[in-house]
């Protein structure tokens, strides 16, 4: 049984080593080929949605916004996302609110009031 016993954990440590080489050399072929062919508009890791929309120029004519908002309104902050959806960040003129901009459509699809 002392044979049998330890051809079987022979194989078993042959097997996992395979195992590992194999995954090995998977993890390097997806590291070589992200670093060969890297994705364009990809924030970096830690930073905000603002910057990877911020990397982004504007493609396309959207023509004209025209926000309804009160007077002593102005515009805090934008984040766009995949060119079809930009969320423009509102103070003054009342509660802070969050306006949601379809580009390819033109119109406002939602807003967010923030309350205090």
């Amino acid at each position: 049984m002392n044979g049998q016993g330890s051809k079987a954990l022979l194989a078993a440590v042959i097997f996992m080593g395979v195992l590992l080489v194999a995954g090995s050399l998977v993890l390097v072929g997806v590291l070589v080929h992200r670093i060969s062919h890297p994705r364009p508009n990809v924030a970096p890791v830690g930073a905000s949605p603002a910057a990877a929309v911020l990397a982004a120029p504007p493609s396309g004519d959207y023509g004209n916004l025209v926000l309804d908002e009160p007077a002593g309104t102005h515009i805090a902050g934008l984040a766009r996302q995949a060119d079809t959806l930009l969320a423009i960040s509102l103070s003054g003129g009342g509660p802070d609110r969050i306006v949601l901009w379809d580009l390819p459509h033109g119109r406002i699809v939602g807003r967010v009031r923030l309350t205090p």
